[in-house]
């Protein structure tokens, strides 16, 4: 029998670390640790999980390339990203990341018609990469495309389906370029149209 104040540590056979009781409070340094991070990994999770509901309306990133020579400015600052589908979002992010080597840019992704409305009324959008089929029951592509050009005539649109028949349709309502969901296509046409950002 164990004697009253023995240290457990002489007691023959196992013994349990009164220090492994039930609760976070009791545990060992490094299963608190585990414990943290599952816990942070399951917040990442329900914010950022493939689940449209659990996705964030909008995201705004800002870029910051190398320092452009006085007098000497990128076209786009200020890029919007209307797209409903994360993973291509994130495609077309780094592309744009990797595109301006030169200069800062705003990057605004919008994944609902709400969200893109609130952007372009809020900030001094140039660029627009234009989704057409978004699934969102206030408005599509199209809907977008006459209120952005309504409002601001000169900005620059750029059809981005996947269907052959929705980027016509955008074309119809002024779009100027058809991309296809292809970040490539974007890289090849901002080296077109904003040479500064990979040049300098």
């Amino acid at each position: 029998m164990e004697e009253k104040g023995q240290n457990p540590k002489k007691v023959k056979g196992e013994v349990k670390n009164p220090l492994h009781k039930k609760g976070s409070a009791g545990k060992s340094p490094s299963e608190r640790t585990a414990l943290f991070i599952l816990g942070i990994a399951g917040w990442f999770r329900s914010i950022f999980g493939s689940t449209p509901a659990h996705l964030p309306h909008g995201q705004a990133f800002q870029h910051s390339g190398r320092k452009l020579p006085p007098g000497k400015a990128v076209r786009y600052p200020s890029i919007l990203l209307v797209e409903d589908n994360p993973g291509i979002a994130a495609g077309f992010i780094e592309a744009i990341r990797n595109y301006y080597v030169f200069g800062t840019i705003q990057i605004l992704v919008a994944h609902t018609y709400g969200s893109a409305v609130t952007f372009f009324e809020n900030d001094d959008v140039e660029l627009v990469i234009m989704d057409a089929d978004l699934d969102d029951e206030d408005g599509d592509g199209a809907t977008l495309t006459l209120k952005f050009l309504d409002a601001k005539p000169k900005i620059t649109i750029l059809a981005n389906s996947s269907n052959m028949i929705s980027n016509l349709k955008l074309s119809g309502f002024g779009a100027s370029e058809t991309l296809g969901k292809n970040p490539e296509k974007l890289k090849s046409w901002l080296l077109k149209h904003d040479p500064t950002g990979q040049t300098g």
